[in-house]
C-alpha cells in the first residue's frame, strides 16, 4: 500500500495559510453582483474568523466558554474545530465522544470512538459519566474492552541502565559504536556522562570545566570525523555555574576521542529566545539542529561554517525529533502536536507530511530515529505510551505499515528520546520534568531514569494489514445497525 502525501512548497505554505476571508475577497473582486446583505454578512464573518496563528487559543477560549455555561451544542462545535487544528490530540478526541453522547449523537460519538480505538489508544470509557447513553448499546462493550486491552503492558523491553538522582533531568542520548560507551546529557547541571555496561558512569564534560556547556539537549556522533556534537543552551532548569558571554544557545562540537572542545556555534544571544534541540548527522558531515522555541531547523554545512536556517514555517507548533534517511537526501521532522514531516534535505524547497495510515494517531511524537528504511518513533502525548515502527515506501514519503514495539511498560513515565546502535534502541523510559518546578528544583526524591533496550527487528504485531481492516469495517457495520437514524 502507498500513502499518498501532500506535497507543499515554501510558496505554497504561505498561500496556505492565508485567511479564506483574504482568499475570498481576491476572488470575487470586481464582481458587481453581490448584494449589499451578503457583503455585509461576508465582512461580518471575515472580521469574527480568527487570523490563521490565532485559531487555536480562539477555539480553544470558545470551548472553555461553552462548557463553563453547558451549552453542550457549542461546546462540541469548538471542539470540532479544535479536532481539526490538532487531529492526533487524544483530549480533544475524547470530548467529541463525551459531548456527542451528551447531546443524543449517538453515530457521531460511536465514529469518533472507533477512530480512537483503531488508532491504537486507550480509555476507561467506564470511568466517564457522560457517556452513559453508549453504554445501552453492544458496541459498547466492545469498543471500550478493546481500548482497555490497549493499555496493558506489551514488548519484549529490558533495562540496561538506571539513572538515579544524581544524574537529575537526563534528556540527550548519543551511542559510539566504536568504543560501545553510551553517552547521556543532562539538562540541570549540564553534565555529559558516559557509560560501557549500564552500571558505572562517569564525568565526560562539566561546565566547570567547559565553560560554553550548558543545559544538554541533544547529542549526536560523527564517528568517521571522531566528533561529537553537543546541543546546549541556558533555561531556567539549568542550575550549572553563568557562562561568560551573554549566548544563551549554541552548538558544541568536541574531540570524541580526547574530550577536548574544538568549536562553538552560536545561535542565540542575550535575550534571544532560541533554544536547540534534536540533532542529526549526515553521512558527509553536515549537522542539522532544530530550534525548540522557533519553528526553523538549522544546518551547518562545514566545520568551518555557521548555523544557517535550513526549513521552517509558522505552522509547526513543536519541533522535536529529527532523522535522516540512509543517503541523507530526506530530513523527518517529528512536531509534538501535528505529526511527521518530511524535507528534502539536499535544498530544503521541498517538502511533505508524511503519509500514514488513518488507524496511526502520529500525535506525540518525541524521539525519532532512522532504522532500514523505517521510523521509529516514541510517543508520549497519548495514551498508551509506546514506541512504534513505521515501514516506509519506496520514495520516503509515506508509511505502508505500522507495528508498536513497546508500549504502558511499567517503567514508563513520559518515555522521550535515546539512540539507535544498529538493531538496538536504547532510550529514555521516563522523564524528570514533570517531577521540578520552573527551576529544576524537585519536591522530595527524584525518581530513578530506567534507560531501556529493545530489539527494534523484532516487532510481533503490525496495526494495518487485511485481516485488521477488514475487522474494523464489520465494526462499522455492526454500529450502523444498532444506532437509532
Amino acid at each position: 500500500m502507498r500513502i499518498i502525501a501532500p506535497v507543499f512548497t515554501l510558496a505554497l505554505i504561505g498561500l496556505l495559510t492565508q485567511p479564506i476571508a483574504a482568499q475570498s475577497a481576491a476572488q470575487s473582486e470586481g464582481s458587481t453582483s453581490d448584494s449589499e446583505e451578503t457583503a455585509s454578512t461576508a465582512a461580518a464573518q471575515a472580521q469574527e474568523r480568527p487570523a490563521p496563528g490565532q485559531q487555536l487559543a480562539h477555539w480553544f477560549g470558545k470551548a472553555a466558554a461553552a462548557y463553563e455555561r453547558q451549552d453542550i451544542e457549542a461546546w462540541v462545535e469548538a471542539t470540532e474545530e479544535l479536532h481539526r487544528l490538532r487531529p492526533y490530540n487524544q483530549d480533544f478526541m475524547r470530548h467529541l465522544v463525551e459531548g456527542h453522547a451528551r447531546l443524543g449523537n449517538l453515530r457521531q460519538a460511536y465514529d469518533m470512538m472507533l477512530k480512537m480505538q483503531q488508532q491504537g489508544l486507550s480509555e476507561n470509557w467506564d470511568q466517564i459519566e457522560a457517556v452513559e447513553p453508549l453504554r445501552q448499546h453492544e458496541i459498547y462493550d466492545h469498543l471500550n474492552r478493546l481500548m482497555s486491552e490497549a493499555g496493558e503492558p506489551f514488548g519484549d523491553t529490558t533495562v540496561w541502565s538506571r539513572l538515579g538522582s544524581d544524574y537529575p533531568m537526563p534528556e540527550a542520548m548519543a551511542v559510539d559504536p566504536a568504543s560501545n560507551r553510551v553517552f547521556v546529557g543532562t539538562v540541570r547541571d549540564g553534565l555529559i556522562i558516559t557509560s560501557e555496561d549500564g552500571e558505572s558512569w562517569t564525568t565526560w564534560a562539566s561546565p566547570g570545566e567547559v565553560g560554553e556547556l550548558q543545559a544538554v539537549f541533544d547529542l549526536a556522533i560523527d564517528a568517521d570525523r571522531d566528533r561529537l556534537w553537543v546541543a546546549t543552551g541556558r533555561v531556567p532548569q539549568f542550575q550549572g555555574p553563568e557562562r561568560e558571554g551573554d549566548i544563551r544557545s549554541s552548538l558544541l562540537r568536541f574531540n570524541l576521542e580526547t574530550g577536548a572542545l574544538e568549536a562553538e556555534y552560536p545561535l542565540s544571544t542575550g535575550g534571544g529566545r532560541n533554544l536547540l534541540g534534536s540533532l542529526a548527522v549526515a553521512q558527509d558531515g553536515t549537522v542539522f539542529a532544530a530550534d525548540t522555541q522557533a519553528p526553523v531547523v538549522y544546518r551547518l554545512d562545514s566545520p568551518d561554517g555557521q548555523l544557517r536556517p535550513f526549513f521552517g514555517h509558522n505552522s509547526f507548533t513543536s519541533l522535536r525529533g529529527l532523522a535522516l534517511n540512509e543517503d541523507g537526501t530526506l530530513l523527518y521532522i517529528a512536531d509534538y502536536e501535528l505529526g511527521i514531516f518530511v524535507v528534502d534535505a539536499t535544498g530544503g524547497q521541498q517538502a511533505w507530511q508524511l503519509g500514514v495510515p488513518e488507524t496511526f494517531n502520529a500525535g506525540g511524537v518525541d524521539g525519532l530515529f532512522f532504522w532500514d528504511d523505517h521510523l521509529i518513533a516514541i510517543q508520549n502525548a497519548i495514551s498508551p505510551q509506546r514506541v512504534v515502527r513505521l515501514k516506509l515506501g519506496p520514495d520516503g514519503l509515506g508509511a505502508t505499515e505500522v507495528a508498536p514495539l513497546a508500549a504502558a511498560k511499567n517503567e514508563f513515565d513520559t518515555p522521550t528520546f535515546g539512540a539507535m546502535d544498529g538493531n538496538a534502541l536504547y532510550f529514555f523510559a521516563a522523564s524528570h520534568w514533570h517531577h521540578v518546578d520552573a527551576e529544576g528544583k524537585a519536591e522530595g526524591d527524584l525518581p530513578e531514569v530506567p534507560i531501556m533496550k529493545i530489539d527494534v527487528d523484532n516487532a510481533s504485531v503490525k496495526v494495518v494489514g487485511e485481516e485488521i481492516m477488514e475487522r474494523i469495517q464489520r465494526q462499522r457495520e455492526e454500529q450502523r445497525q444498532q444506532q437509532p437514524e
